[in-house]
């Protein structure tokens, strides 16, 4: 968005869609993006206790509810809608690191300014009360997990694309894949490996997308019933007879976690929705051509990445309030917990309200450096592969970074904490510097290229 022009209405938005626009994409997404926030609202748990703050999960407390992740993992659809519209995208492109570049670009533009907001407010927080901020700090980076994946399913783009041409046997690959590092995890196997699900198990929910949402593609009602109903007897039967949990989403204390990294049972559950969603296409699109279905779909996508990012701070700032006001989010389980929830939910709408009615316009504003003009021309012939090689390095080392920070959050910035996770440790200096290098290999990989906006640099 330039500067100075004022930002279309929802209906203004709405009003501009071309009519032959397939806007079952756009409900799934906004969709998907609402329950992942449902879901975080209802999961968020933090016991403060005389000593200090102390990180839980609803779900731990009340395992009875943790079959409702089943429906509340819609994270796989997301990325089913995001590898179609990157296909659409590359297909209409010159080069791969152009379009590499620019998606990149415009993806990690509101990352950065949330990202900076963190580093400002931390000291702030850890001065007022120590023992309240730092558990609240290592939960503030949780959610760029997301874009690590994303990153990696988007840079993976054209081999999604070729994978397209036989459906069945790429997603089938990729769920060889998912299952072969499953197994070298379960039998005591090195723990790293688990890392790479990271790439197959997210490839393979972006694989989905890319014959759910081709109309010469997508299977019949009647199959894609068939492979729902086997993808969803498979995944009851392996988490029935184990060592999979039930939950969708990672709880503390599990051999194994369905979703950090994703395993076989989520690779089936994105089979599972993909399958549910193209059996129930028809109905799908009556619904999004609804009006008043419509212009609430325009609104999320619109600002989808600055929900996403802002909506944590609204969820911890509502705990605290929880907090002030004398109560605690107890467990379902026991007979005092409406009135904490109805505060916390009321007050965790309000703010993402307002923290996105904020930083929206963020979202498409142009950032110093990141989209402005090269001011230098590299000193070797810049030739395509070279570029690409740049390109994907830097969004290789930028999705590490992220995932990095994700499990470290920001407690001890820079070099002072350090978090072992699957046989490795990090702490959130390193992460960041490492994004650093990321984002600038990025850059340079963008000169002569178009900025986000269109323009070439």
């Amino acid at each position: 968005m330039a500067t100075g022009k004022r930002f279309p209405t929802t209906r203004e938005l709405a009003e501009r869609t071309p009519p032959d626009r397939d806007r079952v994409v756009d409900l799934v997404r906004a969709v998907a993006l609402a329950l992942v926030i449902t879901g975080h609202s209802v999961m968020a748990l933090v016991i403060f206790k005389p000593s200090g703050a102390e990180l839980s999960n609803t779900l731990a407390q009340t395992p009875a509810l943790q079959p409702i992740t089943w429906v509340l993992q819609i994270m796989p659809l997301f990325f089913a809608a995001g590898a179609w519209v990157n296909s659409l995208s590359y297909g209409r492109a010159t080069s791969y690191s152009e379009w590499l570049s620019v998606r990149v670009r415009r993806l990690l533009r509101p990352v950065l300014g949330y990202v900076a907001f963190w580093l400002l407010i931390s000291p702030v927080l850890l001065a007022w009360n120590t023992n309240v901020a730092l558990p609240l700090l290592r939960i503030s980076t949780q959610l760029l997990w997301f874009l690590g994946a994303y990153l990696l399913v988007t840079a993976l783009t054209p081999v999604l694309r070729r994978g397209a041409a036989r459906p069945a046997f790429a997603t089938a690959g990729w769920l060889a894949a998912v299952a072969v590092v499953d197994l070298i995890r379960l039998s005591g196997g090195p723990a790293g490996v688990g890392l790479l699900n990271f790439v197959f198990g997210w490839a393979l929910a972006g694989q989905t997308g890319l014959w759910l949402f081709d109309a010469s593609r997508r299977p019949s009602r009647r199959t894609a019933l068939q492979i729902a109903g086997g993808a969803f007897t498979a995944n009851v039967l392996m988490v029935a007879l184990g060592p999979w949990p039930r939950s969708m989403v990672g709880l503390p204390g599990e051999r194994i976690s369905n979703m950090a990294p994703p395993s076989l049972v989520l690779g089936l559950h994105a089979i599972t929705l993909a399958a549910l969603v193209a059996a129930s296409y028809a109905q799908l699109e009556r619904l999004a051509s609804a009006t008043r279905i419509w212009l609430p779909t325009v609104a999320i996508n619109a600002a989808a990445m600055t929900i996403y990012l802002w909506h944590l701070v609204a969820l911890i700032v509502a705990l605290l309030i929880v907090n002030l006001a004398g109560l605690d989010l107890v467990g379902y389980s026991t007979s005092g917990w409406v009135g904490p929830r109805l505060l916390f939910w009321s007050s965790f709408a309000l703010l993402t309200l307002i923290l996105v009615r904020t930083f929206r316009p963020l979202e498409h504003a142009k950032l110093p450096w990141w989209d402005a003009a090269a001011s230098f021309s590299p000193t070797r012939t810049w030739t395509y592969r070279w570029r690409s090689a740049v390109s994907v390095g830097g969004v290789l080392l930028t999705a590490i970074a992220l995932l990095a920070l994700s499990v470290t959050g920001l407690v001890g910035f820079p070099f002072n904490s350090s978090v072992s996770y699957a046989g490795f440790s990090f702490t959130p200096g390193l992460a960041i510097g490492v994004a650093a290098i990321g984002l600038v290999l990025i850059r340079i990989a963008a000169v002569g290229n178009p900025t986000p906006d269109g323009r070439r640099l």
